[in-house]
């Protein structure tokens, strides 16, 4: 009926596609029961599905025998099934890495107490630091400057620069030890 009220076929063929699914609509069904496994409600979408699909292509399906009628609509069918199971399946993959952007990480308070102290220190070391070290480490650190950056606003060659950052590095690992918060890998001041 929906076909019909809005003008994509007319009255008479209507009545033509309305013999067609008497025809067929209890075979799709079974048929549909299968590929959903049961899914009575997907089912009766698919048979739904399957004959809006007839009614577009009803010009050229119209004038066919019964059982191509019939096949043409469970291959239909079957189609709209697998398209919709694929699309669930690519939507399925995507779900866990759209979880992760959105979902809320678990911070550990201990952590969390223990970076804010070790943070507390670290600027403790810094704003004790001679000026030009001082400075630095404050462009670096406090203002996430690379070291071409730092260079250019303090008027001072990018080596000495990196000498600047390698000799504040020192001295926060000596003031802090093994609590130093970041990566004993590269120097922080090496690279950037």
């Amino acid at each position: 009926r929906w076909v019909v009220s809005v003008g994509k076929i007319p009255p008479h063929e209507a009545q033509e596609l309305e013999t067609c699914f008497r025809a067929h609509a209890s075979y799709l069904f079974g048929r549909a029961c299968v590929l959903t496994c049961g899914d009575l409600a997907l089912a009766h979408d698919l048979v739904q599905a399957a004959f809006e699909a007839a009614a577009m292509s009803w010009q050229t399906l119209k004038g066919r025998p019964d059982e191509q009628q019939r096949n043409w609509l469970h291959r239909t069918m079957t189609n709209i099934a697998v398209n919709g199971f694929r699309r669930e399946a690519a939507f399925r993959d995507r779900l866990p890495r759209i979880e992760l952007l959105y979902r809320k990480v678990q911070v550990d308070p201990l952590e969390q107490a223990f970076s804010s102290i070790m943070l507390e220190r670290c600027w403790q070391v810094i704003r004790s630091l001679p000026e030009r070290q001082h400075a630095v480490a404050m462009l670096r650190w406090g203002l996430d400057m690379k070291q071409n950056e730092i260079a250019a606003v303090l008027n001072m060659a990018e080596k000495t620069v990196s000498v600047h950052l390698s000799r504040v590095r020192h001295k926060l690992l000596a003031q802090l030890g093994g609590d130093y918060p970041f990566d004993g890998g590269t120097p922080e001041g090496a690279l950037s």
